[in-house]
């Protein structure tokens, strides 16, 4: 469960990703046992910090005495704290991401076998128990929405919030993304469990993709005049074509493909996902060189694409736009800051 932070320091769950692309391919390139070991205790903690009753857990692994979120909410919900919230940032970071990056990981680790593989399968099984408590407690069907919670399960009344680092808004049920389908897609290819594959039909409808039908076929009628430019959709794709071996989700993600060529600039370069200028890391390219190996029969030749959140979160002082400041905080971040305009 989330502890209080000794010092004041906090441990948010977005830094987990690199450190545990860095510690899987340190245990599997140098066959490091220690590596492996650590790679399991980092991961495990999050797993601790679930709530007994509902396998629920925040974004943070521990809290601070003057907490944010008890600022914003405790005059309505009074044992709130950033620890136990599934909500704002916390939220997608904690399901839409974390998840993703334990499965790919544990790939990686199935690959190597033996003791590695061991661990691969464990990673497997959290991040499937984690979709499922976020699908069960989280996801309302009716509005197409992740809607916010404490980790026990209560609705956070986000309504009532009190502007200060949040704002109501902070707190409001957050809209699916590419990430959260990339994930349960990805979940089902490797376990089969038919709730990954419901998530996987009801997303998909909500992101303009059409009805991918039942796990055997029945039912399927994609939305190939999709407008979607979301990459993630095509890595997502690429796990439910491997999972049924169904051409029709090459062709949709090719779809998407052709829609995002259209915002290729004449450098070659993509805009950054909704921002006005590029970045040469951008994974546009990774997605469709992964999805033009797979049409060429050649996709086992590419290096599994794979989720990271890197990014600079700190004090920048040059001058800044209104929309690149942050509220109630002296520090930004570097997409505000290099990549323009929302």
């Amino acid at each position: 469960m989330p502890f209080p932070a000794q010092g004041g320091n906090l441990s948010f769950v977005n830094v987990t990703p690199p450190l545990i692309h860095s510690s899987v391919m340190l245990a599997v390139l140098d066959d490091n046992e220690d590596a492996l070991a650590w790679t399991r205790r980092l991961l495990h903690r999050w797993q601790q910090a679930e709530h007994p009753d509902t396998g629920l857990s925040g974004g943070q692994l521990s809290y601070r005495k003057n907490d944010r979120a008890q600022d914003a909410l405790g005059h309505v919900h009074p044992t709130i704290n950033e620890a136990k919230i599934v909500a704002s940032y916390h939220q997608t970071n904690r399901y839409h991401d974390l998840p993703l990056v334990q499965m790919q990981a544990a790939c990686t680790l199935l690959e190597k076998g033996g003791a590695y593989a061991d661990l691969g399968r464990e990673l497997i099984l959290w991040a499937s128990e984690d979709l499922q408590a976020y699908a069960r407690y989280s996801f309302d069907p009716n509005a197409g929405v992740f809607r916010a919670l404490l980790i026990d399960g209560t609705p956070i009344q986000w309504q009532k919030a009190q502007t200060g680092y949040y704002v109501p808004d902070s707190f409001a049920p957050r809209h699916p993304d590419g990430f959260i389908l990339w994930g349960y897609a990805l979940a089902y290819r490797l376990t089969s469990n038919e709730v990954h594959w419901q998530m996987v039909r009801q997303l998909a409808r909500i992101l303009s993709l059409g009805d991918v039908g039942e796990p055997d076929g029945a039912e399927c009628v994609l939305q190939f005049d999709t407008n979607s430019t979301d990459w993630r959709c095509i890595c997502a794709l690429l796990e439910i074509h491997q999972a049924r071996q169904d051409p029709q989700f090459l062709r949709l993600a090719s779809g998407i493909a052709s829609n995002i060529l259209k915002t290729q600039t004449a450098t070659g370069l993509f805009p950054r996902l909704g921002r006005e200028w590029a970045r040469t890391g951008d994974e546009i390219p990774l997605a469709m060189l992964a999805l033009a190996a797979t049409l060429a029969g050649k996709g086992q030749q590419v290096p599994p694409a794979v989720r990271d959140s890197r990014f600079f979160h700190c004090e920048y002082h040059g001058p800044l736009e209104e929309y690149q400041k942050k509220r109630a905080d002296k520090r930004t971040y570097d997409d505000l800051v290099y990549y323009g305009r929302p």
